[in-house]
Parts: C-alpha cells; structure tokens; sequence
C-alpha cells in the first residue's frame, strides 16, 4: 500500500480516537475545575455560621447522621469537610485529565508505528521496486553500476 493510502488510513485512526479522546478530557476537565471551584467557594463561605449563627435557623445544615445542626461550630466544620472533599475530588478528576492526555500521547504513538509498519514495506513493494529497477537497466536508462547501487539500497531498506 503506498504512503497516501497509509497516511489516510493514520489521520482517520487519529480522527476518530482523536475526537474521543477531546471529548473524555473536556468532560473530565470541566468537571474537575468545576468540582474544584464549587468547594473552593463552599470553604471561602465556611465562616459565615460563625459570624452569623441565626442563619442556622432558616438554613438547615445537615451534618453527619442525617441531623440538621443549630451549633454554628459543628455547621462550619461540616461545610469546610465538603468543600475540602469536593476540592480534593476535583483535583483528582483533573489529575485523571493529564494522565488521560498523557496516555493518549504515548498510544497515538503507538498507532502510527504500528499503521506505518503494517502498510509500509511490504514483500510486494518490494518486487515491484525491483522489477521496475530491472525494466531500467534493461532499457539502459541504468549503468550496471548505478543497477546494482539501487539494487542493494532496496534489499538493505527491506531488511
């Protein structure tokens, strides 16, 4: 198969896992900084229970057991353990972001290896390139030298 054929057959693999990929480190990506910037914000606003304990009355808190708290120290401690969770779980998901594009670089090389390997060089090729080389130097476009120089830098690629 010639360099063409295997150049298409290699941009439509990296097309389509290509797109895949994108779309898994979008996806990944956003939620990741979102998770992230919903617990940075929940501990940037962890104080206020502190500093207004009466808003425990119209905003219910749920803690550990299911219960509602009215202590505005318990309600604090609760949301800065879910805002340092989701922090830590959006962190996590962007982690997995990098290693996903980091992988997916090492298997994209991969692939074009094993396309160029599978589509290049084969045994008819080969024949065919020297069967041309003969029809040359029997029309005596080649010298037996320039022949032979060909002859032995197509078997040498082959090998």
């Amino acid at each position: 198969m010639s360099d063409i054929s295997s150049g298409l057959i290699k941009l439509a693999y990296r097309g389509v896992a290509g797109f895949f990929i994108l779309l898994l480190l979008f996806i990944f990506g956003v939620v990741g900084i979102a998770l992230g910037f919903a617990g940075g914000l929940i501990i940037a606003l962890c104080w206020i229970p502190l500093a207004y304990p009466e808003i425990l009355t119209e905003f219910n808190i749920v803690v550990i057991g299911g219960q509602g708290t009215t202590d505005p120290v318990v309600a604090s401690l609760a949301l800065l353990v879910a805002g340092l969770v989701l922090l830590a779980v959006g962190f996590l998901f962007l982690i997995i972001t990098y290693l996903i594009g980091k992988g997916a670089i090492i298997v994209d090389k991969e692939l074009a290896n094993v396309i160029d390997s599978a589509f290049s060089g084969s045994g008819k090729d080969r024949i065919a390139r020297l069967e041309r080389l003969a029809a040359l130097h029997n029309s005596g476009a080649l010298s037996d030298k320039e022949f032979e120089h060909e002859k032995a830098l197509i078997l040498e690629s082959e090998e």
